[in-house]
């Protein structure tokens, strides 16, 4: 059972839960804090199961989670906490410091990730920036619950500011990690290019461990965080030259080169990026990163269309369900959202019937089981819509493409492709 260790802490004070199977380690972390006038450890947990338990008890400001754990793991916890318990983030600790380590805890949900052994300094400084940011997030939450507010207006009639958008947004995101969310995007955005769509712009905004400039091959040596650096002085030309060129005349915006750029993207930079983008395109691609960054909220509240994806296992099932609640609790209207399925697994012994009645919503994508091909399509940095354009799943990909933009598809695909090469403003056509 999870240990309460103080009484819950008031005002400006950093409420912390520890989770470790290690008591020596919980005692070490426990006497550490309680120098700092500015936390308090309200708990302590020896394994991932104790340490949810506690968090949905006492809704600490910041988790800290150990990885490996009996009964439950630290990175099922993590989990489990980012969409049970989204006000509680957490700060990974763990002996384990290879990247892809760290990118499998980031996927989880963690907000930051501590190598074992840690500075005192370290893991201060960690709980305390973690805690600003979740306050601030915390913030733009209340923000974005007023603007759908404001969308409730336009539909009784009060008029609201138009943002003068021109592109349609697609955001496409995944509950859990793994489940092909950024193949999704990248086949997606090209194939809006094949399919006579106009101008494409794809966006990563998984800004700690995007895989968009990794998918395509694309050494270009500008990110969002030019942007980001450039806020106060973005126009159209300079946009332009951040931007790296993509297959079939996709341009693409790539994620921060180190994860801790990530953290410097805020939602007023999303919306100053967007705002240039959607006049000077007409489709803008988003690969989402974790779905409460500052960033995604921004997104999914531009966004025409919300993609959902999942796959056949029980966890991926499980934080599809969860993600769609969020989307309802946000007020994104059922219109906007749509579930793709990803058949990866040949062998799952889910059908769509059964997924729908589970998520208790439609399916609209089945994306067939295809693992050498994609595995090879991975492998050489080349689309699935372009290198096997016949296939099963990149019909299905373009399919999806012609429904999100059925009046490109009306006026005929050979416009698209001899646009690729003019230029409107100093973007590609």
């Amino acid at each position: 059972m999870p240990t309460e260790v103080a009484a819950p802490a008031t005002g400006d004070v950093i409420r912390v839960l520890i989770v470790d199977d290690i008591a020596s380690t919980r005692e070490n972390l426990q006497k550490l804090l309680a120098f700092e006038d500015d936390i308090s450890v309200v708990a302590t947990a020896g394994n991932g199961r104790e340490g949810v338990e506690a968090a949905r008890q006492l809704s600490p400001h910041v988790v800290l989670m150990d990885v490996n754990m009996p009964v439950m793991d630290g990175i099922e916890a993590t989990e489990t906490l980012a969409v049970e318990a989204p006000q509680c983030p957490v700060v990974i600790m763990s002996v384990q410091g290879e990247r892809d380590y760290l990118r499998r805890a980031m996927q989880s949900g963690a907000r930051a990730f501590l190598i074992k052994p840690f500075s005192g300094d370290e893991l201060l400084s960690s709980i305390r920036r973690v805690h600003e940011l979740e306050g601030k997030k915390g913030t733009y939450l209340r923000q974005l619950q007023a603007a759908s507010a404001g969308s409730a207006q336009v539909a009784a009639g009060t008029p609201v500011p138009s943002r003068g958008r021109v592109a349609e947004v697609h955001l496409v995101m995944a509950g859990k990690g793994g489940c092909g969310k950024s193949l999704l995007a990248t086949n997606l955005a090209t194939a809006l290019r094949m399919e006579g769509a106009g101008r494409v712009c794809l966006v990563d905004l998984d800004l700690q461990f995007g895989d968009v400039g990794v998918l395509l091959n694309l050494s270009h040596g500008r990110t969002i965080s030019d942007l980001v650096d450039s806020a106060q002085s973005l126009d159209a030309e300079f946009v332009d030259e951040v931007l790296a060129d993509g297959p079939e005349g996709l341009r693409v915006l790539l994620a921060p080169l180190s994860p801790e750029l990530g953290d410097l993207v805020r939602a007023e930079h999303i919306r100053g990026i967007f705002d240039i983008l959607s006049r000077e395109f007409d489709h803008i691609v988003v690969d989402s990163g974790g779905p409460f960054a500052e960033p995604t909220l921004e997104s999914i509240d531009l966004a025409d269309h919300v993609l959902v994806l999942g796959a056949l296992n029980i966890p991926a099932i499980k934080n599809t369900k969860l993600l769609l609640k969020t989307l309802d609790s946000l007020k994104v209207a059922p219109d906007r959202v749509m579930v793709v399925v990803n058949h990866h697994d040949a062998h799952a012994a889910y059908d769509r019937g059964s997924i729908e009645e589970n998520l208790r919503s439609p399916v609209a994508l089945e994306l067939p089981s295809e693992a050498k091909l994609v595995g090879a399509s991975v492998h050489r940095a080349v689309p699935v819509v372009v290198g096997s354009p016949d296939s099963e799943v990149a019909r299905r990909i373009r399919a999806l493409a012609r429904r999100l933009a059925p009046q490109a598809v009306a006026a005929g695909s050979d416009d698209g492709r001899r646009a690729a090469g003019a230029r409107r403003f100093g973007f590609r056509r």
